[in-house]
């Protein structure tokens, strides 16, 4: 049972939308770096993504601390709403092994991406994250992280055509043999 608190703004919760803000423009200045198409076919660019990215995730993070100054905001599980008494240590230990279960994997599917390349990588880390972290029964498992591969496909190699690396699946490694 939870009791929601009165709404104000949180010192903590101003803090994570200004880290936000910051990343998010950091990514927006950064791209400038890159150009935002191709000089030799007019082709989108490397900067188009950190750009566009960057620029959406300044923006929200903006939104959000002024969301949070005018209204504050009572979200269950953020923090904002007081817990009963009747959520135990093992609960909360049971959160904590969550959490750390999938840091610890989106480091190794950062070290595998070398190796598998990025959408492999991303396919087994969403395989393992609903097989084992949440627990869902296999064949969805396979079709979510199935999904996820093709959506990601289509989307990245195919409309935007942004070369990904593929790792050990890239054809080119094996024609060499």
């Amino acid at each position: 049972m939870t009791t929601p608190a009165p709404a104000r703004a949180r010192r903590p919760v101003l803090i994570a939308y200004g880290v936000l803000t910051a990343l998010g423009t950091l990514f927006f200045a950064g791209s400038f770096a890159y150009p935002w198409t191709q000089p030799e076919d007019g082709t989108i660019g490397a900067g188009v993504m950190p750009r566009t990215a960057g620029l959406l995730l300044a923006v929200l993070g903006l939104l959000l601390v002024r969301q949070e100054l005018r209204t504050g905001s009572v979200l269950e599980g953020d923090g904002h709403v007081e817990e009963a008494a009747e959520v135990g240590a093992e609960e909360a230990q049971r959160v904590r092994t969550k959490l750390i279960v999938v840091v610890v994997t989106m480091v190794v599917t950062a070290l595998l991406v070398p190796f598998l390349g990025l959408l492999p990588a991303l396919t087994l880390m969403t395989l393992f994250l609903t097989a084992v972290v949440e627990r869902q029964p296999l064949a969805r498992s396979v079709l979510v992280a199935v999904l996820v591969f093709a959506v990601s496909y289509l989307l990245f190699i195919t409309i935007l055509s942004i070369p990904l690396p593929f790792g050990l699946f890239d054809p080119a490694v094996w024609s060499q043999l």
